[in-house]
């Protein structure tokens, strides 16, 4: 791809950059305050192809779909009550915007921790790192969210390694989704799920975007 021609695009893409950056920073301060309503305020739901997908949780795809996984999944995993946190850090960022302006795609390294109910009602501490692969585009001016992608990289009670953890008869952390009404399950399957295991090798997945002219939809997250 050649570089941007003028300083006056330079700087515009720098600033695109930076508001991508803040957008998913907004999402994860509105994450961990539990403002699941407020989150989808970031998606682009006047697209009707916007998509949540999370790990091995499954795939929402649509408007009404991110609804139902950001208000009606993640708000009953992680109801209100004393002590409850989920905070996921965004670490090592690549960011491109398409060279037309009109999107961007990312990448993030997310080490978390949570506090959520388990199945009994009681509290759980578990660590939950993941990647992200999103990609992102603009809605009445603004950059929004149109695809996100967690990729789990391992989650393990937080007296436990992730090696303990990959091991056969081993107490997990979320390694299933019974919990989650028929009404709220997302509908696409997940398409990749690969967490650590001691009998796997690690994947480049996702890989971080390369420069781009437009967006393809065969590359989307």
């Amino acid at each position: 791809m050649e570089p941007t021609k003028n300083l006056e695009e330079r700087i515009k893409r720098v600033e695109d950059m930076l508001e991508v950056q803040n957008l998913m920073g907004r999402y994860e301060y509105m994450h961990t305050a539990g403002m699941h309503k407020e989150v989808l305020d970031l998606y682009a739901l006047k697209s009707a192809d916007v998509s949540m997908e999370i790990a091995h949780w499954g795939k929402w795809e649509g408007p009404e779909a991110v609804r139902k996984a950001m208000v009606g999944v993640h708000q009953q995993a992680e109801h209100v009550q004393y002590g409850v946190m989920a905070v996921h850090a965004l670490a090592s960022p690549v960011i491109e915007v398409a060279e037309d302006g009109k999107t961007a795609r990312a990448v993030w390294v997310s080490p978390g921790f949570e506090s959520i109910p388990e199945r009994n009602g009681e509290l759980g501490a578990t660590w939950c790192w993941c990647k992200y692969g999103c990609d992102f585009t603009k809605e009445d001016g603004k950059w929004k969210i149109w695809h996100s992608h967690v990729y789990r990289i391992f989650d393990t009670p937080y007296d436990q390694s992730w090696v303990e953890t990959s091991k056969p008869g081993a107490r997990r952390a979320l390694v299933d989704t019974d919990w989650v009404p028929d009404e709220l399950r997302g509908n696409r399957p997940t398409t990749y799920d690969h967490p650590y295991s001691i009998s796997s090798l690690p994947e480049y997945v996702p890989a971080p975007p390369e420069p781009y002219k437009t967006f393809d939809k065969k590359k989307r997250y």
